[in-house]
């Protein structure tokens, strides 16, 4: 089962690519994968990367903690 995730630093590729194209259909601003994983992990700013990557990031726990419950 893989790990909680707790904040936008422990996003990993397929999860940037997924904020990626969320980022180009709500803003209609194509960044670059690497660019959406360097303001994830704080090396870069960005509020409309870091507010999506933060929604996208709340969706997971929630699909997450539905999943284990239908597992109970």
């Amino acid at each position: 089962m893989p790990k909680t995730l707790v904040n936008i630093h422990d996003l990993v590729e397929s999860d940037f690519r997924e904020i990626q194209k969320l980022v180009l259909r709500k803003h209609g601003t194509d960044y670059t994968v690497g660019y959406i994983r360097k303001v994830c992990k704080g090396l870069r700013h960005n509020t409309s990367i870091t507010a999506m990557a933060n929604d996208y990031l709340e969706v997971r726990r929630e699909m997450k903690s539905k999943i284990d419950r239908l597992s109970n």
